[in-house]
């Protein structure tokens, strides 16, 4: 399968993430940009808060329960509808949209190069959880994020666990019918190509009001930056983190609007509030690290406006005083409370010296990428043109906010950093993707500014963009691909499930009941049998938490002809088969070594194989009552 044979799923996506917000941003008298960028706030917030709900409520997730909401929610705010708010001049928009085709020409063709084939399989660590939530949601028609954590694990109690992402990838296989491979890959581009440039775009209106030049020119820059959204793209894999931060310069843009820090308006102070609430719900439902994020970009737009607020009378006083009680006092509940001890205990390794780290932030180079010298110039320029923006101000204070918190993550991540980026799991790469949400207006800051350098030339910011693109020989396309094939390895050595394996797994579903579980050690590759076969897997992650049965299984399976209880605990879970995927896997010290026995064990029975690859039916447990 290629691209263009996705390109009905991909319009289905679109449509999934576009549709159910954008009769309610319409409804509050938005139009052009503004109502665009603003929809996937409501429509991600509306689809995750549904499937809470229809948990809660008994009702099965489905494309009904979203579209039925959303059927409602469009009505209400058609009752409530408002006079439509300054909209911008057509001219404008059409222009903003224009501006927005070559950027994603170039972040297509770097997502179908660095991903391949639509459906390519990610393989590193995160990505089994993703895929078996996906799994889990199709087989079990419940996703919510209050108990998707489990996968459905009888003997774990409900967790919570953000699933927007997983919410809209279960809506896009049951709409079209398309692989779990497929939606979790097509959503990924959607978010990457469409969802991040618009909300860049959108903080860029805001910003720099109905400057053409700048509209023209966001989008073409929104993809320049290799920290977000190409790295999260293939690291970890982040994509809950993906998702969550390619909404967070629109959420931006909604707290520079409620506290004044724009230019001409295009989206008002109360219908920014409203919007603001539907942002918190979305960020919280995709990555709670996207709302400390937003915490973190705001402290200083937030603060300034207090603060001038509170020169102007006793009520103002007041507000600053509560702003900085909350402030302290969340970050000292927050950064001691147990609540975070799992995120905040992570302990990542600082990768270089401070000094580095900076440089790394000057020169776009985060996680000791190479140094992108002409992008980083720009970014440069556009921090020494607060003057001719005022409010850039505040955008370069929070990029200096979060290059102070990728420093401490990147060059030093001792026990007292970590109270400040413990929110990020401590993690650099989730802190570098922070940066290019304020580095692509400071990159547009610079090419204004140096565009007036060039007065006799026409549309000098376009023809200045165009250069950049040319002289870096399309915006670093090497680097950003780069960052998403590490999930996507191309050699059958380094695949956790070879094409082989996909093969045998396709072939043998057949042969294990529908209603049956499959027990395997994760690390040989068994782990992906749930999401490529529809056949549920005992242990649907690498490090997954288990009770004391299931841990008991991966221990001892190998002795199930002479020990009544592993029998038992068979029984218990539904297991009938055992699959071996690869001759040498990780065990974990020993977590899983009693799968690896039952290939010389008593009581199994073999299948069907395909090199090192085995599928086994459980026999000796027929000889126990």
């Amino acid at each position: 399968m290629n691209w263009v044979e996705v390109a009905p799923i991909v319009l289905v996506t679109v449509a999934w993430l576009w549709l159910p917000g954008l009769p309610v941003t319409y409804s509050l008298g938005l139009r052009g940009i503004a109502a665009a960028a603003t929809a996937p706030l409501v429509s991600i917030a509306v689809v995750a808060g549904t499937a809470v709900a229809a948990e809660l409520a008994g009702v099965g997730w489905s494309v009904l329960v979203p579209l039925a909401v959303s059927a409602v929610l469009a009505a209400t705010a058609f009752f409530l509808r408002r006079k439509a708010f300054a909209p911008d001049p057509r001219r404008l928009t059409i222009v903003a949209a224009v501006g927005m085709l070559p950027a994603a020409l170039l972040a297509t063709f770097s997502v179908m190069r660095a991903v391949g084939p639509p459906d390519s399989l990610s393989q590193v660590f995160d990505t089994p959880f993703h895929y078996n939530a996906l799994a889990y949601i199709r087989d079990t028609h419940q996703a919510s994020s209050l108990t998707i954590g489990s996968l459905g694990n009888p003997d774990l109690p409900g967790v919570f666990y953000p699933a927007a992402w997983h919410d809209f990838g279960s809506l896009v296989m049951m709409s079209t019918g398309t692989s779990i491979p497929i939606a979790a890959n097509v959503v990924c581009a959607v978010v990457t190509v469409l969802l991040w440039p618009l909300s860049c775009l959108l903080l860029a209106r805001q910003l720099f009001g109905r400057n053409i030049a700048a509209l023209a020119i966001a989008g073409v820059l929104s993809v320049a930056f290799p920290g977000f959204p190409w790295d999260l793209f293939g690291w970890g894999v982040l994509w809950p983190n993906l998702f969550g931060m390619a909404l967070a310069p629109a959420a931006f843009a909604l707290v520079l609007t409620v506290t004044g820090w724009v230019k001409d308006d295009a989206i008002g102070t109360r219908r920014a509030w409203v919007l603001l609430v539907f942002a918190v719900v979305a960020a919280g439902f995709a990555h709670p690290n996207v709302l400390f994020s937003l915490v973190a970009l705001s402290l200083f737009p937030v603060g300034a406006r207090l603060f001038l607020r509170a020169r102007q009378g006793r009520r103002g006083v007041v507000e600053c005083v509560v702003f900085a009680v909350v402030v302290i006092g969340g970050w000292l509940w927050s950064a001691t409370s147990p609540v975070f001890a799992n995120a905040r205990n992570w302990n990542w390794k600082a990768i270089e010296t401070p000094a580095n780290a900076v440089g790394e932030v000057l020169l776009n180079a985060t996680n000791q990428r190479e140094a992108l010298w002409l992008l980083s110039a720009v970014v440069v320029v556009g921090m020494c043109t607060v003057p001719r923006f005022p409010v850039m101000r505040w955008v370069l204070a929070a990029h200096a906010v979060t290059a102070l918190l990728y420093v401490l993550a990147a060059g030093l991540n001792r026990p007292d950093t970590r109270l400040f980026t413990g929110y990020w799991y401590n993690d650099s790469h989730r802190l570098a993707a922070m940066l290019p949400i304020t580095a692509v207006p400071l990159a547009i800051a610079g090419i204004l500014f140096l565009a007036t350098k060039l007065p006799k030339v026409r549309q000098p910011a376009i023809v200045l963009t165009a250069l950049l693109v040319v002289a870096t020989g399309g915006l670093y396309p090497a680097d950003r691909e780069l960052r998403i094939q590490v999930t996507y390895p191309r050699t059958e050595e380094h695949k956790l499930v070879t094409d082989d394996m996909r093969d045998f797994y396709a072939r043998v579903a057949d042969e294990i009941p529908e209603d049956g579980r499959v027990i395997g050690n994760p690390f040989d590759g068994s782990v992906l049998l749930w999401a490529l076969a529809d056949r549920e897997v005992l242990f649907p992650h690498f490090l997954t938490a288990s009770s004391s049965g299931q841990a008991y299984l991966g221990r001892h399976l190998e002795d199930a002809a002479t020990d009544p209880r592993v029998c038992r605990e068979l029984d218990r879970y539904d297991v009938g088969y055992v699959l071996i995927g690869k001759d040498e896997a990780d065990t974990v010290q020993g977590r899983y070594g009693g799968i690896l026995g039952v290939t010389d064990a008593e009581g199994f029975e073999l299948v069907d194989r395909a090199g090192a690859t085995r599928l086994y039916r459980i026999t000796a447990c027929d000889r126990h009552p």
